[in-house]
């Protein structure tokens, strides 16, 4: 039992806490802090009714244990200004690495005030952000590819230093509960056991962004092919993107199934924050390529006149301890 159990052992502390480069974490935090400053800028136009005090909601509602935010502080219109302004500037800051941690912080608790305000105007979408922001904050996301990268080791910018990947784990883990859950959930609706939930979600008029052809909505074998192939690529997207060989094609059709359903249905941010999520999915060492050889060709194309490329100090990218 010894030789099972010390490889189990061994597999425990590979997945969770052997070092690896953060070039895939440097991507994700830099595509998330994008994704929280156009997910805070679009509560602007109706920043006042949905949150102030003369809105939709004007007073804080009644939440249960454990769902306090920020603005129960104050009600008023100059608070919930500084909240969002604050969100924003920390969206910007996770964006471009700056007091990276503290910035993730800033956000998530950003976003939780804004959700638990009024809960009467979110989604799983704005849940989903909110959970990736607090992850973010958990995760070494400023050791690479950031402004706090360039203000303690300016000569080794382009180093994606080890790290223990535990946290970037968690946020493998959270797409695949995701996806897993959602399933769960779907397969207890009548309308998607019977093979119409595609065509009826097609079909409701108040969140269409445009209006699908008669043939995705009309036709019985297509709207059984799509609602039984959802469920299908979702219970794939939740296992086989743990398979290395699997997971580059569950991937491209999760990201066409997402951009699909955002074409048609106004679901917020969810379908880019999925999409945002499965950058943590992506192999280190290929992230660290990618990055370098985009990072040689801008350098090539545009400060020398698109002649050669700048190649790195011995052609390869080295990871710091």
């Amino acid at each position: 039992m010894s030789g099972p159990l010390a490889r189990l052992g061994s597999g425990w502390n590979r997945f969770w806490f052997a070092p690896q480069e953060t070039s895939t974490l440097a991507l994700f935090r830099i595509a998330f802090g994008l994704l929280a400053t156009f997910w805070t800028i679009s509560l602007l136009p109706n920043l006042f009714v949905f949150f102030g005090p003369d809105g939709i909601m004007p007073t804080y509602p009644q939440a249960g244990r454990g769902a306090w935010g920020i603005l129960a502080i104050s009600n008023s219109k100059p608070f919930v200004v500084l909240v969002f302004a604050a969100t924003l500037l920390g969206s910007l800051a996770l964006t471009v690495g700056l007091r990276t941690r503290f910035a993730a912080i800033v956000v998530y608790l950003g976003i939780l005030a804004f959700e638990r305000r009024n809960p009467l105007i979110g989604n799983s979408g704005d849940e989903l952000i909110g959970c990736l922001a607090l992850l973010c904050a958990l995760a070494p996301s400023g050791v690479a590819l950031s402004l706090d990268r360039l203000r303690t080791a300016p000569g080794r910018f382009w180093e994606f230093p080890a790290r223990a990947p535990w946290a970037l784990r968690l946020i493998q883990i959270q797409l695949s509960v995701v996806y897993l859950s959602a399933v769960w959930q779907k397969l207890q609706g009548e309308l998607w056991r019977n093979g119409t939930a595609v065509s009826y979600a097609l079909r409701i008029t108040d969140v269409q962004r445009f209006a699908p052809p008669d043939l995705l909505t009309h036709s019985t074998m297509l709207s059984e092919l799509l609602t039984f192939g959802t469920l299908a690529l979702e219970a794939s997207l939740g296992i086989l993107v743990w398979n290395r060989v699997a997971r580059p094609w569950v991937l491209a059709l999760g990201v066409s199934m997402h951009l699909g359903i955002d074409i048609f249905v106004l679901v917020g941010f969810f379908s880019f924050a999925m999409i945002v999520a499965y950058i943590a999915f992506v192999p280190a060492e290929t992230a660290s390529r990618r990055i370098i050889a985009l990072r040689d060709w801008f350098i090539g194309r545009w400060m020398h006149g698109g002649h050669g490329s700048a190649k790195t100090r011995g052609g390869q990218v080295r990871a710091s301890r």
